[in-house]
């Protein structure tokens, strides 16, 4: 298996769209993927923290698996994230998201019950080898509850060679320099965290991995190509504005203030799943006055 997997650039951490009963909401799978695809985005990470697997049923995150397959139409690659506290679901996932044609597989470390070296590399072995498909370590302290280091990267890629790369969401700058100086050249280095694409494309990685990318896709995607142009000052500028953005979300609960902001902009991707709460009148109203006045709607 080649071990370099190629995909980079903006890739959105894809919304799971949902009625206000929590049902998937389709027809707005279309609207979101299309608008994300006709503006530049080059990938999609499905069902993360962004598209809130984590807290959906089984049932649920396969159809809304199978809802991104379906209207992306491999336009772009999709990386599926399958990851649970458990190994078994975690393979169950990863076995029906390889029978869908998705690119690659991705799994955070397992959370709650905290494993220690031996059992993560058991764990990503059991779920690499139960597919044929590539596969990603995703890391994510903050949720997790530790961290992934490049040191126990290093350690896991020794026992799993179908590991081709990591999403890394520690915020934590050096770490991910010291990922791309030690894996870079072998292994795909994907960033995440919305106020640090700039950061994390200037260190190296082969990507980004973007939440505010659903809203606004053109930001994002602007930053990435100034960044290959060269033009580091008018990317970081970009990027500053982006972080005026984020800091206008805070104004309302995390995932669905971004949601809202969709609606805003025409696309209506519903609810976010208890116990995530939707925005309330007067939070709404805040955020689109504030994002009025950065000039962003």
């Amino acid at each position: 298996m080649v071990s370099k997997f190629n995909i980079g650039g903006m890739i959105t951490a894809l919304f799971t769209p949902l009625t206000p009963k929590e049902q998937l909401k389709e027809d707005a799978f279309k609207r979101l993927i299309d608008f994300q695809i006709e503006n530049g985005i080059n990938g999609f990470f499905a069902l993360g923290t962004a598209g809130e697997g984590i807290k959906l049923s089984t049932e649920k995150r396969k159809k809304g698996a199978e809802t991104v397959v379906k209207y992306t139409r491999g336009r772009i690659p999709i990386i599926l994230h399958v990851g649970n506290p458990d190994t078994e679901r975690t393979v169950e996932l990863a076995k029906h998201g390889e029978g869908l044609g998705v690119d690659a597989l991705s799994a955070v470390g397992p959370f709650y019950y905290k494993p220690d070296l031996k059992g993560l590399i058991q764990h990503y072995k059991r779920f690499a080898e139960a597919v044929n498909i590539p596969v990603f370590v995703y890391n994510i302290p903050g949720r997790q509850g530790y961290n992934i280091s490049p040191e126990f990267f290093g350690k896991i890629v020794e026992e799993v060679p179908q590991i081709v790369g990591l999403k890394d969401t520690s915020y934590d700058v050096g770490q991910l320099q010291d990922y791309v100086h030690k894996f870079g050249e072998k292994y795909t280095v994907l960033g995440a965290g919305d106020s640090l694409i700039f950061s994390a494309l200037a260190v190296g990685t082969d990507g980004h991995i973007s939440q505010i990318s659903n809203a606004f896709p053109e930001m994002a995607i602007q930053i990435y190509r100034l960044i290959k142009e060269g033009k580091y000052e008018e990317a970081r500028e970009i990027q500053f504005r982006l972080n005026d953005v984020l800091e206008v979300l805070k104004k309302g609960p995390e995932i669905s203030s971004v949601k809202e902001v969709l609606k805003m902009r025409g696309i209506d991707v519903g609810v976010s799943s208890s116990p995530l709460r939707q925005p309330s009148k007067e939070e709404s109203i805040a955020i689109r006055e504030g994002l009025e006045t950065i000039g962003v709607l």
